[in-house]
């Protein structure tokens, strides 16, 4: 959609909310430019009239993005008396509300009609989808949080800015905190800007940030993927970065010294029943005596004897098992504070990630392994994509084999084991990129790239595949590009039900991944869906579950990977293997010494044998038997560092 007919459409939306704007005003509007990681990927439009703003908000993520409105109405002391979300079709009209709040006197009424605007925080309604909540009592100071835009997180700010201790309760529950973080002076245009970084810091969730100008007024969101900025401050981005990320780190590494319990003494694990992840068994009744960052001793209980001072944890009747590895894993710059903890305190041991950006990837992996952070042991893979108007979330675009072998030989440098590609690399190029990676004994693994389909991806040198939806878009290449453009997700999602995965044409696939020993990371719960379990999965979760069990019978390789930053979904992953017809005991390989084996690391890491780095947890149940039993979580030790499931946690407001 046009500049000038997003205006047009902004100016009529204030009308609509009784406010009254000339052309000229919406001409005179303020754009905030979007930017994907330097380059221009959309904008935020906001268009005020005397009480009332329209914020039009859209921008593309590969195929995907935000394109939200949301329609203010303010009281004569700045409150917000009418609030509106809307989602904005492909002909640049806004639709229905799909969010309304508005204020009578003293009463607040909310209306949520489903299809909620995206973005952070966008809409938090609670309960009760689709139809209008109870009333709601309005006591001083409350703030209802839409959401959905950069420009609400800056109202929520100014006003919590504003209130005693800088707290306010919002509505229709919980409260937020704002702290002033940060302050600088930029260059914005031809003039310099006092800012400042406001963290918000709400119950149960990561502090998000916002950055405001002297006058309180919105300036740049925090760092993410996608940032919005104040037109003309561009060139200010990066020293705002260096000092949120000073802040970040700062917290993240406090948080570590609060939660990490050091001690010079053994621990020693008694009379627990211990996964033999090599032989696939349990060894009934064994202890195992863990001193510094090593597995000292493994052997039947009443042969090891417990040192002079050890901690001793009881784990009579329960399952002591090596940590576990997420394999597909993002990290965002507050992952450090938020989804590491949670990471750990699912029993993850071991992460490798798959597309962050360099410096956050670098600074977390060092700091983890160091233990400077309460985080798993990370393992860093590379991407590499294509120019476009779909190009991934990375500066790291590549148009030349020159570019490519650079790009490939930066992460080598930087310590990266992996190069993962993305959608837009193209064809010609992965030749190179493969050649390159071998020659320096990293792996490669990626999206298949558009244009290629999974068996020539194979043969110029993948090694491994990231999605198992590839295997479904692969027999319908030209549905990427016709009738419409479209992601391979989308394009699995409407044939994978309908494939015959019993058939010729994916047996042969499957042939194929077992000759060329190709490693599978099919992040299957993003596919199949928590409701899979029950029946009730995403369409298509069977035909997913089938080839699943197809793979492992195969004897194609397979990883768990979860597709986020927290850990969630993992124990969700690995009880949809079982849920397939994978075996409890393979899938506890699948998720521990599998993984070692395939990242060369199984001398150190994968399994609990003397000599092995202590990354060890102890579950209350048979996990062997139930895969969901994981869940019972009691203690995860971190390279001999002890932590807390619950404190975990609690330290990031979740339970």
């Amino acid at each position: 959609m046009s500049s000038a007919r997003s205006a047009l459409a902004a100016a009529a939306a204030v009308v609509a909310l009784g406010g009254s704007v000339s052309l000229a005003a919406a001409q005179d509007s303020t754009r905030f430019p979007v930017l994907n990681h330097g380059r221009g990927a959309g904008e935020m439009l906001v268009v005020r009239s005397g009480n009332s703003a329209v914020v039009r908000y859209l921008y593309t993520d590969r195929n995907r993005g935000q394109r939200i409105e949301a329609r203010y109405r303010f009281s004569t002391s700045g409150d917000v008396q009418q609030a509106e979300l809307r989602q904005i079709g492909p002909d640049g009209a806004a639709g229905e509300p799909t969010v309304r709040y508005e204020v009578t006197g003293d009463t607040a009424r909310l209306t949520l009609s489903g299809g909620r605007g995206g973005g952070r925080g966008a809409g938090r309604g609670g309960p009760g989808d689709g139809a209008a909540q109870p009333p709601m009592r309005l006591e001083p100071g409350t703030f209802y949080r839409l959401g959905g835009t950069p420009w609400d997180e800056a109202l929520l700010a100014r006003h919590a800015l504003r209130q005693p201790n800088r707290t306010t309760r919002l509505l229709p529950r919980g409260t937020v905190r704002a702290d002033v973080v940060a302050e600088t002076s930029v260059r914005a245009g031809n003039e310099t800007q006092r800012v400042r970084l406001v963290m918000l810091k709400a119950e149960g969730g990561a502090p998000s940030g916002v950055w405001l100008d002297d006058r309180d007024e919105f300036f740049a969101t925090d760092v993410e993927w996608f940032i919005t900025v104040r037109p003309g401050a561009e060139s200010a981005l990066p020293a705002l970065r260096t000092l949120e990320v000073a802040w970040r780190n700062q917290q993240a590494e406090a948080l570590a010294q609060r939660l990490t319990k050091v001690s010079n003494a053994p621990i020693v694990i008694r009379n627990g029943d211990v996964f033999d992840a090599e032989r696939g068994v349990m060894m009934p009744r064994t202890t195992v005596v863990i001193r510094g960052d090593r597995i000292e001793a493994v052997g039947p209980a009443e042969s090891i004897a417990t040192p002079p001072g050890a901690q001793v944890i009881d784990a009579t009747g329960k399952s002591v098992l090596p940590g576990l590895w997420d394999m597909h894993t993002h990290f965002q710059l507050n992952s450090q504070s938020t989804g590491t903890l949670l990471q750990l305190a699912t029993g993850i041991t071991t992460i490798r990630d798959l597309a962050a950006d360099t410096d956050v990837g670098v600074s977390i992996r060092d700091r983890a392994n160091a233990g400077k952070l309460v985080a798993p042991r990370t393992i860093l893979a590379g991407i590499i994509e294509g120019p476009g108007a779909w190009a991934g979330p990375t500066d790291v675009l590549v148009r030349t084999e020159d570019e490519a072998r650079r790009a490939v030989a930066m992460y080598d440098s930087l310590g990266y084991r992996q190069i993962k590609l993305y959608n837009l690399t193209h064809p010609d190029l992965v030749p190179t990129i493969a050649a390159e990676t071998r020659r320096r004994g990293m792996l490669l693994s990626g999206h298949i790239p558009r244009g290629i389909s999974v068996p020539v991806a194979l043969n110029l040198g993948f090694d491994e595949i990231n999605h198992a939806a590839f295997l479904f878009s692969n027999f319908f290449p030209d549905s990427l590009y016709w009738p419409t453009m479209r992601a391979y997700s989308a394009v699995a999602g409407i044939v994978a039900p309908n494939v015959d995965v019993d058939g010729a044409p994916m047996t042969a696939l499957i042939d194929l991944l077992r000759s060329k020993r190709t490693i599978i990371d099919g992040t299957f719960n993003l596919w199949m869906g928590a409701g899979a379990l029950t029946g009730q999965g995403n369409p298509g979760a069977p035909q997913y579950a089938r080839l699943l069990k197809r793979l492992h019978d195969a004897g194609v390789p397979i990883v768990a990977g979860t597709d986020n930053n927290s850990g969630t979904t993992y124990i969700l992953e690995l009880e949809l293997y079982q849920h397939a017809g994978i075996p409890p005991a393979a899938v506890l390989q699948i998720a521990t010494i599998n993984a070692a084996r395939l990242m060369k690391d199984d001398r150190e890491y994968g399994s609990i044998a003397p000599g092995k780095v202590a990354d060890v947890i102890v579950v209350n149940g048979r996990p062997a038997e139930r895969i969901s039993d994981l869940r019972n979580l009691e203690h995860v030790i971190r390279a001999g560092r002890l932590y807390d499931p619950k404190e975990l946690r609690a330290a990031v407001g979740t339970q």
